[in-house]
């Protein structure tokens, strides 16, 4: 029977998910950040850690205190954690009661680890047959190059999106995670959709979600042209792919402008605005087939515009003017944002470990349900800082806790941080 160990003045304010009980063997970001989407949809997530370090992600980057990193904390609110040795003998009955509560189990271990550790497919099933069970590795759990290891900088170049991104002369990588990205959102929509048909059915699944596909799938247009058309897209660096001078990202005093004035009834108006009406009257513009022919002229004029105010005088204007404009914010700017506050998105709790004075803004899941933003609620977990109140909930006695404790078949916190020997995906 599944368990849930949400405490009721815990209980997150999206409940999607209430109910439903996930049992997380993941670390790193794709994987954390799946069950960090679920947990979010009110799902109770619980995040089972090695013994040591646990999610590698607590010790990437700068410690805010030991075991704890800002990378942790940002995709592990509303989770708990408890630390099992899954080698250890011992651990087996804790894995098999762990398993039976599961109404999912997502694991981003590269193929054949999961088996070996005793939660594969096939454990899981055993333990409850309608399971609902993820797998997320780089390149799928089957095919000749399913053995390889992924990371995100990696399958940015073997997806495409590498070579798409950048200067003519030069490909870069996304600037942010952007596979990993991909990953947790396609493996979160594929759980809750399997979750859907259980509930119709009474069928469990087998969720092979693959880093390499998942990039793909969300490249868009870059594969519809080239499928379609058989044509490859250049690198534009900053710019947009379509080629119309009145469309771009322009320099100003102080910052960058994004300007979407692509069709010819807003570049009327987008000269109008920006006191060049006489460009309407110049041949070289003064059609839409002109003014597609002669755009890099075009766009050579706006740059040298837009070079004379501030960007947040241009966007203002351009917005006044009902031409899509925006700027380019930093992260500053973003979490400042007045309509991410009116939205709710930004969520700040309080006793998050690590955190100067305890308290930490926390991002969202990116929607609302029933005007309600799906955000974090309880801080997260220390290393172990549950395995005792999980294992009571899974049955288990006092006694059996203090064996297993003693044993080091579970651990929990405090606990130093030292190197982990069990691997997983990006």
């Amino acid at each position: 029977m599944p368990i849930h160990t949400r405490a009721s003045e815990e209980r997150a304010l999206v409940n999607l998910l209430d109910g439903i009980c996930i049992v997380d063997f993941t670390h790193v970001h794709a994987g954390p950040l799946c069950t960090y989407q679920l947990a979010l949809m009110g799902a109770e997530v619980i995040k089972v850690e090695v013994p040591g370090t646990g999610d590698l992600m607590r010790t990437m980057g700068e410690q805010l205190e030991p075991g704890i990193s800002a990378g942790y904390l940002g995709q592990n609110a509303n989770k708990r954690s408890v630390v099992v040795d899954l080698k250890h003998p011992g651990a087996k009955p804790v894995v098999e009661r762990l398993l039976g509560a599961a109404d999912v189990v997502v694991q981003n271990m590269r193929p054949g680890v999961a088996e070996r550790l005793g939660i594969g497919p096939a454990e899981a099933r055993a333990a409850r047959e309608d399971v609902v069970y993820c797998a997320i590795s780089g390149f799928g759990q089957t095919g000749p190059e399913s053995n390889r290891p992924a990371l995100d900088h990696l399958m940015q170049g073997e997806s495409g999106m590498f070579h798409a991104t950048g200067m003519p002369h030069e490909p870069v990588r996304v600037g942010y995670a952007a596979v990993d990205s991909a990953t947790a959102l396609v493996a979160s929509s594929a759980i809750a959709s399997a979750l859907l048909r259980r509930e119709r059915t009474g069928e469990g699944a087998l969720l092979d979600v693959s880093m390499l596909e998942s990039a793909v799938a969300v490249m868009g247009l870059n594969y519809y042209n080239y499928l379609g058309l058989g044509r490859v897209g250049e690198r534009v660096g900053r710019n947009p792919l379509a080629r119309v001078g009145s469309v771009g990202t322009f320099d100003t005093t102080d910052g960058i402008i994004m300007v979407n004035a692509n069709s010819y009834r807003l570049f009327e108006r987008l000269a109008h605005a920006v006191g060049r009406g006489e460009l309407l009257e110049d041949p070289r513009f003064s059609t839409p087939a002109a003014a597609a022919e002669n755009w890099e002229v075009l766009r050579s004029i706006f740059e040298a515009v837009f070079r004379t105010r501030t960007a947040e005088v241009w966007d203002r204007l351009l917005r006044d003017a009902g031409i899509p404009s925006g700027r380019v914010k930093d992260p500053e700017a973003v979490m400042g944002s007045a309509q991410l506050a009116h939205r709710g998105t930004v969520a700040t709790l309080s006793e998050v470990p690590g955190a100067p004075d305890g308290e930490l803004r926390f991002v969202g899941a990116g929607f609302t349900v029933d005007s309600v933003p799906a955000v974090a609620t309880s801080p997260p977990p220390r290393l172990g800082e549950n395995t005792t109140a999980v294992l009571r909930r899974l049955a288990f006695s006092n006694d059996e806790i203090r064996a297993l404790l003693a044993q080091g078949a579970v651990h929990e916190h405090p606990r130093p941080p030292v190197a982990s020997s069990q691997g997983g995906e990006g």
